[in-house]
């Protein structure tokens, strides 16, 4: 459990569209190109039995629909299916595509409609598996009450609501309606599965609603009917959208079609669109081209390293590269506004670690230590052709800088570090035993709820599993309901790499490494950081450190230690 491994052969790409928002897709194989559309609310990691299907004799090409996944939403308010198919005519012509074959799946059918309808000349083929075609009283009922916004809340319940939610989906349509009529015959999902389903849910947030709504906004009847291109709608006899089907028009445009699939489904369903694919696709795409920064300055990218890819940030600048490196059970989200703020200053790189955030866990879970993330950093920059940098890092993403800069000094020019990990022995240990529990699923989602209150206990109580009057954190409780969100994102995301990573800090000798360190080293913490008198402890035992009190305000904190690097 926890972030993807690599999977052979396919790689994971962003596309800067307009400058202003990213696209982000996986791409493997060669041949003709075929495009793959997921439902909402996934990503294109749906498509990925697919590709492997695919991959031998097709170049797939599989994005994420915006606000899906790791995609930028449209920039719309409200939009509907014909800004989604258009974005999916701005997306190849960024990928320098004009004409493709299309597959996609109940909202990507959607999509896919849209984008033949409106762009027929640049489709071979658009197969349409699970295309919606509601009734005026059926669409109405379900813009109503199907997209509920999703709001975390201080306590974690809405949490506890996605579980509820993503279980009720698998039992009845609409969801929010349990009735014998609504009822559907299928099992309900392992909690593994449910859980993924979370995570992918997640990685949306509200903006789930973009691309689902304007699914259900679809007149499926109408857009197939303007259709100018081949194409062929079809559902499986045991997904509820097989009923839409005898809503299409009795007389539909030549080269349109309609296919029960029977009970096909998995490796049958594959093998049929297999076959149509290798009748109609035409065209071998070029190579990716290299995404660039939006209108913030920063943007999302991911470097090589032995065995898979790592997800990154970055911003353009002058001078030396400066990377930024998180914390554990954490990703380069929570580091951005560090990261943002240094756009137009410094070139910054800010990775997500293996097995956190988005990057591929190339490292396992095995043995997990500060010198295993330190190494592959290093394989990072020698694919982006950065041969020194100066480093930052925070809470544990420190202890990488130090470790690099002890064992790989040529690699750092200076190294900054905050709310440094510095404890006594006894302390360590403590820690490195009880700080972390392992995420196990609960059928009835509790998992998330623990998750949720450890991670906001943290602000409350140093260390945070102790919970006494003694351990209790005597500043302004740094809470915040969008922060432990995102926090909790991050743990879930990281799966089990969240204790690994934890214990590989709390059993890294940072004395022994502040002892040996000949880089110019600044250490530095805010006051309302239970770690800031562990800092100044480590900067008064090793005295050729220098020391920072830094803004409270995250987003002040690289304006506050550029000096130092820049001096």
């Amino acid at each position: 459990m926890g972030t993807d491994a690599p999977v052979p052969g396919i790689r994971r790409h962003f596309v800067t569209i307009g400058g202003t928002r990213q696209i982000h897709y996986r791409r493997a194989g060669a041949g003709p190109a075929v495009l793959l559309l997921h439902q909402s609310p996934k990503s294109s990691r749906e498509h990925i039995a697919l590709m492997q299907h695919l991959m031998d004799r097709f170049t797939c090409i599989a994005p994420d629909t915006p606000g899906n996944g790791n995609s930028d939403p449209l920039p719309l308010a409200d939009p509907d299916m014909a800004d989604y198919g258009d974005n999916i005519a701005a997306f190849l012509d960024a990928l320098g595509i004009d004409k493709i074959a299309v597959y996609g799946f109940h909202t990507g059918a959607s999509v896919g409609a849209a984008f033949a309808a409106r762009h027929p000349d640049r489709v071979h083929i658009a197969i349409l598996n699970g295309l919606v075609t509601l009734n005026a009283q059926e669409r109405a009922d379900i813009l109503a009450n199907y997209l509920t916004p999703f709001e975390p809340r201080w306590d974690g319940g809405h949490l506890a609501w996605l579980w509820a939610r993503l279980r009720e989906q698998t039992v009845f349509f609409p969801w929010y309606r349990p009735s014998l009529a609504g009822r559907m015959g299928g099992p309900m999902p392992a909690p593994e599965v449910l859980h993924d389903g979370v995570i992918e849910f997640l990685r949306s947030g509200d903006a789930y609603r973009g691309p689902y709504g304007a699914a259900f906004k679809l007149d499926g009847a109408a857009m197939a009917a303007a259709m100018r291109c081949r194409a062929i709608i079809c559902a499986s006899d045991w997904d509820p959208t097989v009923n839409y089907l005898g809503r299409l028009p009795a007389k539909l445009p030549d080269g349109v079609s309609v296919e029960r699939l029977g009970d096909r489904r998995g490796d049958a369903v594959y093998a049929w669109v297999a076959d149509l694919l290798a009748r109609y696709a035409k065209g071998t795409p070029p190579q990716p081209p290299a995404p660039t920064a939006i209108a913030d300055g920063t943007w999302q990218d991911f470097a090589d390293v032995d065995g898979g890819q790592l997800h990154m940030r970055r911003t353009e600048g002058t001078g030396r590269p400066l990377l930024v490196q998180h914390d554990a059970a954490s990703d380069n989200r929570i580091v951005h506004r560090v990261t943002r703020s240094l756009a137009g200053k410094r070139p910054a790189i800010a990775f997500d670690m293996p097995g956190n955030g988005e990057s591929d866990n190339t490292i396992g879970t095995e043995n997990v230590t500060v010198a295993g993330y330190a190494d592959v950093v290093v394989q990072a920059l020698d694919s982006l052709g950065h041969e020194s940098v100066d480093f930052y890092g925070m809470w544990g993403g420190g202890l990488v800088g130090l470790d690099l800069a002890v064992r790989r000094p040529d690699r750092i020019n200076k190294l900054a570090m905050s709310n440094v990990l510095y404890f006594t022995p006894a302390d360590a240990k403590a820690y490195h035993d009880n700080y972390t529990f392992p995420i196990e699923i609960d059928w009835f989602g509790g998992h998330l709820i623990k998750c949720w209150i450890a991670m906001r206990d943290q602000g409350l109580f140093w260390p945070w599993y102790e919970r006494t009057r003694q351990s209790a954190i005597r500043q302004e409780p740094y809470v915040g309901t969008a922060m432990v969100h995102s926090r909790v994102v991050s743990m879930l995301k990281a799966g089990d790499m969240w204790r690994h990573a934890y214990r590989a800090h709390f059993a890294y000798e940072t004395g022994d490494a502040l002892a040996q360190v000949k880089r110019p080293t600044l250490l530095g913490s805010p006051l309302w950081d239970p770690n800031y008198p562990h800092g100044q402890a480590a900067h008064s035992a090793h005295t050729h450190t220098a020391w920072l009190d830094l803004p409270p305000d995250m987003a002040d904190w690289a304006p506050a230690f550029l000096p130092f690097l820049d001096a």
